[in-house]
């Protein structure tokens, strides 16, 4: 099968991520895989069977006029399936192979339970006009699902349900027996509002000022918010406790060198790093939301009300206060995160695009 993943950059983000590796996984699977990113640094033409249109935004004109030129070319021309992921590529993507000809079939992905169209009538308008020329969309849990067909109940039939996964292998626990000196919290993630930082933060604080207990804090991940949130760690006097990383291509040393994960969303569809951080053998704290919720459970960590500064606070002392407790709990995130494979998750994406 010939499959084309369209996104709107490849950037350090989970559906990026995930669109990257299901391309490793369906190159392993034999099948002829390529991605096209609608905007980037620069343009990129086949390398590694990526294209890039070299837009600096997804939003940008050009971008829909390079998309259709590609798709007039081999290999792109050919393909059989094309799956688009993210807003606005899966607005422009439609009309942009329509004028290149292409007369594949057509998929989306839905990675979050929310977003800034909903609830508008602007949004309303597009998403009637956007989802309406997809065969299936694809909804990362079941949470997604469920906040799709309440938003637009009339995808009800088109929306299934595909698990993200991580490859198997690439984050093994550790050989834990204590914590580190001083410990280790680990957030990994964009720096956007979803991942509910400015409140993490308030938390952290909170936490440094009220016990003698040190630790580090490490948040791996960029964003439009860094700036902002690297002035407020400061005015919390948390220059010598949180650690603002960038984005980083190692994130499983990252994750065995922790000894806590931290993923306080305030919506999260799924939560792809809390899996890894759960096959990593670390106990997580994460927000108790739809989507990400379902995945952490109570058994590998301690889930939390992502509003409440206290509630965060809270937990992350129960575990650097009970590194006994926290153990145990990281001694159930692999079991756990096997329910949640890569292969098995590339699995149901060529499965799905079979049927007819």
């Amino acid at each position: 099968m010939k499959i084309v993943q369209i996104v709107n950059s490849i950037t350090a983000g989970g559906a990026e991520r995930l669109v990257l590796d299901l391309h490793g996984e369906y190159l392993r699977m034999g099948h002829q895989s390529y991605i096209v990113a609608l905007a980037g640094r620069e343009q990129i033409e086949g390398e590694d069977r990526l294209w890039c249109t070299g837009c600096g935004s997804p939003y940008a004109p050009v971008a829909s006029r390079r998309l259709s030129r590609l798709f007039r070319s081999e290999p792109l021309a050919g393909a059989d399936t094309v799956h688009v992921h993210l807003f606005p590529s899966l607005l422009r993507v439609p009309g942009a192979l329509r004028r290149a000809g292409w007369r594949g079939r057509l998929f989306a992905s839905e990675h979050s339970t929310s977003n800034r169209r909903r609830g508008t009538m602007w949004g309303s308008f597009a998403d009637n006009f956007t989802y309406r020329r997809y065969e299936k969309i694809v909804c990362v849990s079941e949470a997604v699902r469920e906040a799709i067909v309440a938003w637009k109940p009339s995808l009800r039939d088109k929306a299934v349900v595909i698990p993200n996964g991580t490859r198997s292998g690439l984050f093994k626990p550790s050989e834990r027996d204590g914590f580190h000196n001083p410990p280790v919290i680990l957030s990994v993630g964009r720096l956007t509002p979803a991942k509910n930082y400015r409140r993490a933060l308030k938390a952290v604080a909170d936490l440094s000022d009220r016990t003698d207990h040190k630790f580090k804090w490490l948040i791996a991940g960029d964003g439009g918010m860094r700036t902002e949130l690297e002035e407020l760690a400061s005015s919390f006097s948390l220059n010598s406790v949180a650690d603002f990383l960038g984005t980083r291509e190692d994130i499983p040393q990252l994750m065995h060198d922790a000894d806590i994960f931290f993923i306080p969303s305030a919506w999260e569809g799924f939560g792809i790093a809390a899996v890894e951080a759960m096959a990593s053998g670390l106990p997580v704290v994460a927000g108790n939301v739809p989507g990400l919720g379902e995945v952490v459970g109570g058994e590998a960590g301690l889930l939390i009300d992502p509003a409440s500064v206290e509630d965060m606070s809270c937990a992350l002392e129960k575990l650097l206060l009970d590194p006994d407790t926290a153990l145990r709990m990281g001694l159930r995130g692999p079991g756990k995160a096997s329910n949640y494979s890569l292969e098995a998750c590339a699995s149901a994406h060529i499965n799905l695009f079979r049927e007819r």
